[in-house]
């Protein structure tokens, strides 16, 4: 059998459910406040936004959703609610994902039902394709 546990040196602490749910709900409103700035831009600024939307928009949008977790978690090994909730996402060794592997993981958010995962794993189904963990950071 398959052991999911992360391994390596120092113990890594895989980030509960609860947890997950919080810096979700806190990445969700960064994220949307993002799309409004987003909005205002190319509505206000630029005068681009279609005003019934346009199919182009919808693409727009899931690229900024998956660019606005990948390039924080990338960078900064996590993002605002990851920042607030003190966890980090790294590979099964500890150590930090590739860029590769974090654009699996957050393309792979887009997966129909990906939030429900959690009900039948301790790990979401974009941490398990992207093979990446959140992980409690113990830095102070």
């Amino acid at each position: 059998m398959q052991n999911d546990q992360p391994q390596e040196t120092e113990k890594l602490i895989l980030a509960d459910k609860g947890t997950r749910f919080g810096h979700n709900i806190i990445d969700t409103i960064g994220f949307y406040f993002v799309v409004f700035l987003h909005a205002m831009i190319l509505d206000e600024w630029l005068g681009i936004m279609p005003e019934g939307g346009s199919d182009w928009f919808g693409i727009y949008f899931f690229f900024l959703y998956v660019m606005f977790h990948a390039l924080f978690e990338y960078f900064f090994g996590k993002t605002p609610g990851k920042f607030l909730t003190k966890t980090k996402v790294v590979k099964k060794d500890g150590s930090k994902p590739t860029f590769l592997n974090i654009l699996g993981r957050n393309t792979a958010r887009l997966i129909p039902f990906d939030p429900l995962s959690y009900l039948f794993s301790e790990r979401g189904w974009h941490d398990q394709i992207s093979n990446t963990y959140v992980v409690m950071d113990r830095k102070k």
